[in-house]
């Protein structure tokens, strides 16, 4: 029996009208708003939107932050809620905001009835992020949407495959990556859309934002190429560099098969790796971290 689910990996504009940041923080809602309810008239159901959007194009500091965002949660929700609930669709917002006093890179997940059914706070936080106030989560979620098991990781977590694999083993069937990165194009970036999907046999969805419309993408713009990633590594949607929406209709019911891959035959591959796994060698993955003094690129050549 089929379990068909449409995916939307919603591409917002990156750049947002308005001279302060209060200002981008409303045009950033609106903005959202609209392209949310684009992606639910055209059937999605689950939609996500690229990472900390509401903060789009601010300038960020230790001590503007909190005020900035203090109510960006609580707005989230009169915003978003209401669309959740109007296109039956469930719906990841990733913003910059405070969460129970603390500044989070904070991804929020609306079921299709327009309830919070829970938050994912970004573990892998970079040194920009900290130097303004935010606090790394420490778990994995796993949330149940849609009939489907439904794991976040944001920008950096991407870094660390460990990221994907725990959502996987935490059961989830997708994972949607909302992000800002930007500038390496090419092989690279090719790569590591797909990475994840190959890894752990599940659905993988990239959430980034699109250069303006009247401009040609570039290196260094934000990345873009927003889509729906298959568990074999096929792109089945992709938004390409400018604002738009990569939608794709999956079938969980239909998981990556591999041949001959640890027996004879045609079997599941996802349930093969997971079998094969021997964490009891992964002790170097949880050795404590010994921080070492970053290295500036002309001095690349000292690194040993």
């Amino acid at each position: 029996m089929k379990r068909p689910l449409t995916l939307a990996a919603v591409q917002l504009p990156s750049s947002a009208p308005g001279k302060s940041n209060a200002a981008r923080q409303r045009a950033n809602f609106a903005l959202a708003e609209t392209w949310l309810n684009d992606a639910g008239q055209r059937g999605a159901d689950i939609a996500c939107i690229g990472e900390t959007f509401n903060v789009l194009g601010a300038k960020l500091t230790r001590r503007n932050v909190p005020p900035l965002v203090r109510r960006a949660l609580a707005e989230t929700t009169r915003r978003f809620a209401p669309i959740a609930r109007r296109h039956q669709m469930a719906i990841i917002a990733p913003i910059l905001a405070v969460v129970d006093g603390i500044v989070r890179n904070v991804a929020v997940v609306f079921d299709r009835k327009g309830r919070v059914v829970g938050h994912y706070c970004k573990v892998h936080c970079i040194e920009n992020e900290k130097a303004y106030g935010v606090v790394p989560g420490d778990t994995w979620p796993v949330f149940e949407l849609g009939g489907a098991k439904v794991g976040i990781q944001i920008c950096h977590d991407t870094s660390f495959p460990e990221s994907a694999r725990c959502l996987t083993l935490n059961g989830a069937e997708i994972i949607f990556w909302p992000h800002v990165m930007s500038g390496w194009g090419g092989e690279f970036m090719d790569v590591l859309l797909r990475a994840p999907a190959i890894h752990n046999g599940v659905h993988f969805a990239p959430v980034c934002f699109g250069c303006p419309p009247e401009k040609s993408w570039m290196p260094g713009m934000l990345l873009g190429r927003s889509s729906v990633i298959a568990p074999d590594a096929m792109i089945l949607a992709d938004a390409g560099h400018h604002p738009g929406i990569a939608l794709a209709t999956i079938d969980l019911a239909a998981p990556r098969i591999a041949q001959c891959f640890t027996r004879m035959g045609d079997w599941v591959w996802k349930i093969d790796m997971a079998n094969d796994r021997r964490p009891d060698t992964y002790a170097p993955l949880i050795r404590p971290v010994k921080r070492q003094k970053p290295v500036r690129a002309a001095r690349a050549h000292t690194v040993r």
